[in-house]
């Protein structure tokens, strides 16, 4: 079985629900109908039901079994105005400013896995990555780290790798813009935690630069640099080494060259990027250019499971997530 196999039995093992608040958008009406229809995972849908049905209708989705509830009717409406007031204090909302973000769909959804009335929620679909973040950050707590991240999953079949498992986490390509050489390795420390979490077998940490142990020099080689030194000291048993280019920290007989004495030996299977701009580019590329399998992006050391679509997702995608969420809600108390 390849990895997202292995998600979705996991995710039948102990069925979690899991809240789409992007209800009228018809990739996850498709893709709550296909979750729902495999038993991934119990689906809440957040909207008005007169207008998820139409565009259900229209399109030929049958929802009828799945669960929707209407934030402008609910009787939790009141309660949950009440719970976000004291969760976002320090903003300083009015209760007519709490009652109209709890109509949004998103921010109702986000109470509902806060209150433990939902184990996670996915959105993205058609929500910019900072329309989801505003208000996560004010509705939930980071667990075991003060870094929100995300991170992706690659599957690949390319031989000359050193990473004979062919899955590959790569660290952050959506969230943190341009983090210092501790929030990197932080990421990193994280990172590694969810790789030996979803594949229990250990974590090799690349941190990847256009220099390798000092083949250039900039401010941003040497915080790269500064990040795997910091993360050695920090976790001295994690196998980590940076600055590296990536075919030095993927590729064994690249690395003979380049880094002849580093633990790493070409072996990396999670690779921290230097900044988002390198991060996004990397995994879009992937994406388009090759035949690699990617699965993501979700969020890592939050307290629930909240992951953010891109808005070109596709239909399969939404249902890799929705499962990727549903496992990390079986297991987050152990992330």
């Amino acid at each position: 079985m390849n990895f997202i196999e292995n998600i979705k039995e996991k995710a039948k093992s102990n069925k979690q629900t899991i809240v789409l608040p992007e209800a009228t958008d018809v990739r996850i009406l498709k893709a709550a109908k296909i979750v729902a229809s495999q038993n991934l995972a119990d689906i809440i849908l957040v909207g008005e039901k007169e207008d998820i049905y139409k565009i259900a209708n229209e399109q030929n989705i049958d929802i009828e079994n799945i669960k929707i509830v209407e934030p402008s009717k609910d009787s939790r409406h009141d309660l949950y105005v009440e719970e976000f007031l004291k969760l976002s204090k320090r903003c300083n909302y009015t209760k007519e400013e709490a009652d109209k973000f709890l109509l949004d769909p998103l921010y109702f959804g986000m109470m509902m896995a806060k209150l433990d009335e939902a184990d996670g929620l996915v959105a993205g679909a058609n929500h910019s990555t900072k329309q989801i973040l505003h208000p996560m950050m004010q509705i939930f707590k980071t667990k075991n780290t003060k870094l929100l991240s995300t991170f992706f999953i690659v599957e690949h079949e390319n031989e000359d790798f050193g990473n004979k498992d062919y899955t590959f986490l790569f660290s952050d390509c959506a969230l943190n813009e341009e983090p210092g050489y501790l929030a990197l390795a932080e990421i990193a420390k994280v990172s590694a935690r969810t790789y030996e979490w979803l594949f229990k077998k250990q974590a090799k940490v690349g941190f990847l630069s256009y220099s390798t142990l000092g083949s250039a020099k900039s401010a941003s080689t040497e915080k790269v640099a500064k990040a795997a030194m910091h993360l050695k000291k920090k976790v001295p048993n994690l196998i980590c080494e940076g600055e590296l280019q990536i075919d030095a920290a993927i590729m064994p007989e690249v690395a003979k060259m380049k880094s002849p004495n580093g633990e790493l030996k070409g072996e990396a299977n999670v690779l921290i990027f230097p900044d988002i701009n390198a991060g996004n580019i990397a995994y879009k590329i992937f994406e388009r250019f090759s035949n690699v399998r990617m699965y993501g992006p979700a969020c890592q050391g939050l307290e629930k499971p909240i992951n953010d679509l891109s808005r070109a997702c596709s239909v399969e995608r939404v249902c890799d997530t929705i499962a990727i969420t549903a496992v990390q809600a079986q297991e987050k108390d152990n992330i």
